[in-house]
């Protein structure tokens, strides 16, 4: 407990969430994520930052017996914040050198064994784009494939008919091509309209046993994987293959594939005043989720 000015007040420690994710190196490289992190740790300092309109950098990669653990950030070059005074009120701006940026920190583990990462959660820095990080460094393609709750997994797994796909699209930073061609058009109408975001809806209607594209379906989820930051929403309404069974009557079943992801939250202390978080808790932290969501991370390998 911290006092000021006779005022008791708690001590507030940060959330500290954690979403798992299957690593993928694309292509037929015969390399694997271990060779790719494995390469990045044996990296200078220099070597493991990413420049260009988006830097990034791979701050620390340690192996350690079964498991890869690391810390990478954003740089954030410009829109930075001014520093004023309680005191007297004066603002100036950061004293930067033009060469600095803030850095926007996440932590991550790799457990060799499960073949799982888990990686700590922040809007700033999505695991989209900490694979593209990892990639660009080693020149490799990666895919960070979302993991499910065991429930939400089975309830896809089971869907033999889909009759409803909705999801929300942000504006992405570039239109390097997504890997669906009607990811593909969703971006380029918001990009025609000059919006932000465009929400999509297909749906058979009212017309009975009628279904979607199961292929396609998998291919939108496969999508949502390699680019998790431009899906604000994804849901997918379907029967379940035992529901249809019985007489043909739906039994409908809906997958929200952001609110049902398999996570971990505890709490981690700050270091000092910044907004950094303590190095040996995140790195603790991540333990623990693995440790503790271990069961349902074992039924991937």
């Amino acid at each position: 407990m911290e006092t000021n000015l006779g005022i008791a007040c708690w001590k507030v420690m940060p959330k500290f969430s954690v979403e798992f994710y299957r690593p993928e190196v694309l292509g037929d490289t015969g390399t694997s994520f271990s060779d790719v992190l494995q390469n990045i740790a044996g990296m200078n300092d220099a070597g493991r930052i990413r420049v260009g309109d988006d830097p990034a950098v791979v701050l620390t990669v340690e192996h350690n017996e079964n498991e890869f653990i690391g810390e990478a950030a954003r740089i954030r070059m410009d829109d930075l914040p001014s520093v004023v005074s309680v005191a007297s009120g004066n603002r100036h701006d950061l004293q930067m050198a033009d060469q600095e940026g803030l850095g926007e920190e996440i932590y991550f583990l790799y457990d060799v064994g499960l073949d799982v990462i888990a990686i700590q959660n922040k809007g700033h820095f999505r695991a989209s784009a900490l694979a593209l990080l990892l990639g660009d460094l080693a020149s490799a393609s990666l895919y960070f494939q979302p993991i499910l709750t065991r429930d939400a997994s089975d309830r896809f797994d089971r869907m033999s008919l889909v009759r409803k796909i909705s999801f929300r699209l942000a504006r992405p930073h570039d239109f390097g091509g997504a890997r669906t061609p009607a990811l593909n058009r969703s971006f380029r109408i918001i990009d025609d309209f000059d919006g932000a975001s465009a929400k999509v809806e297909i749906t058979v209607g009212r017309e009975r046993g009628r279904g979607l594209s199961m292929n396609a379906a998998h291919r939108l989820v496969e999508a949502f994987g390699h680019a998790g930051e431009q899906f604000k929403s994804l849901s997918i309404t379907g029967a379940i293959r035992e529901a249809q069974a019985q007489g043909g009557a739906e039994h409908p079943e809906i997958v929200d594939f952001i609110k049902e992801r398999l996570s971990f939250t505890t709490e981690v202390d700050r270091r000092g005043r910044g907004r950094r978080l303590d190095a040996e808790g995140c790195r603790v932290a991540l333990r623990r989720a693995i440790r503790e969501r271990r069961a349902e991370l074992r039924r991937y390998n």
